[in-house]
């Protein structure tokens, strides 16, 4: 999970750009590389671009590397050293995004990088560094709080769904659940989270019964999302030598949450009224992992072991 560093973009048009960091990034910086001939980067590959009011501007899902410069000085006593650490903002980022000064920048750093120049070999990152980018997900600096577009307050650090998809269709589509529900487009979250649930179940069909039963999730079309959830339910026994439902309550649970992920898409998509706020959305987080999760280890041990 990445590191977080929100901080407002300090400089001139005529000096670059950059990030300040406090002392909070000393956890991390305290393992930078700063022998000659090496140059370290921030690797960031979530960038969330806000304005001078802190209103989210742009969510850019595409790879930066930041370098990190560091000067240290001896403080009074000759014996502690006091860092300066700075972020430079690439000539290419700030030209394409039309970067300011006072802007504000949200990245989420998911590793260090070393780049080696005059010869010399990157070193390795140290264990206690890489600790950091761990599957904790960690706050760094942060020195505002995001806004949305019309200045209301955001809960943008928190992350919707964490199940581990290994798979770029579903990995892509996560990362659209989790922009939206972060920039507070709520709507959006749950229209996605529908998405979400008709393809994994679509799948599971698919990888279960093979194109021989296509009448179970295809008719001239993918069907529609509640007759899906009631061929999984009336198939659902078929399951059970894998083990996955203890109890008759448990089946239960999982069909009535399905259902409910489908009323609350459709009321998104297809109503004039805003669909669930945050604290709607944060009670269902435990129950989308948890069935995100069991449909995705149903596909795979179905796969594993077919019929």
């Amino acid at each position: 999970m990445p590191y977080i560093i929100r901080k407002k973009i300090e400089g001139t048009d005529n000096n670059p750009l950059m990030l300040q960091l406090n002392i909070d990034d000393e956890r991390i910086a305290k393992y930078y590389e700063l022998d000659t001939g090496i140059e370290t980067y921030l690797r960031s590959t979530l960038t969330i671009l806000v304005d001078e009011n802190c209103c989210v501007k742009r969510v850019i899902n595409k790879p930066f590397d930041f370098r990190v410069v560091s000067k240290g000085w001896y403080t009074g006593n000759g014996n502690d050293v006091t860092y300066l650490r700075r972020l430079l903002l690439p000539p290419n980022f700030v030209r394409d995004y039309a970067i300011k000064a006072n802007m504000g920048l949200e990245l989420e750093i998911d590793e260090l990088v070393y780049k080696s120049f005059q010869g010399t070999s990157p070193p390795q990152l140290c264990s206690e560094a890489s600790k950091i980018f761990s599957e904790e997900r960690v706050e760094g600096s942060k020195d505002f709080e995001i806004k949305g577009t019309s200045g209301e307050p955001l809960h943008n650090s928190e992350l919707l769904i964490d199940t581990m998809f290994n798979d770029k269709f579903y990995d892509d589509l996560k990362f659209e659940i989790n922009t939206a529900f972060r920039v507070g487009l709520y709507t959006a979250t749950m229209v996605l989270v529908r998405k979400l649930f008709e393809r994994l179940i679509i799948d599971l069909l698919r990888q279960k019964y093979g194109m021989a039963r296509k009448e179970l999730f295809y008719s001239d079309g993918f069907l529609n999302l509640s007759t899906l959830i009631r061929n999984l339910r009336d198939k659902l026994d078929d399951f059970k030598p894998y083990d996955f439902f203890k109890l008759e309550k448990e089946k239960e649970s999982f069909v009535n949450f399905l259902f409910d992920v489908k009323e609350e898409g459709n009321a998104g998509a297809h109503s004039i009224e805003p669909c669930l706020d945050y604290n709607e959305i944060k009670e269902l987080k435990p129950s989308i992992n948890k069935y995100s999760d069991l449909l995705v280890r149903m596909y795979r041990k179905v796969k594993e072991i077919p019929n």
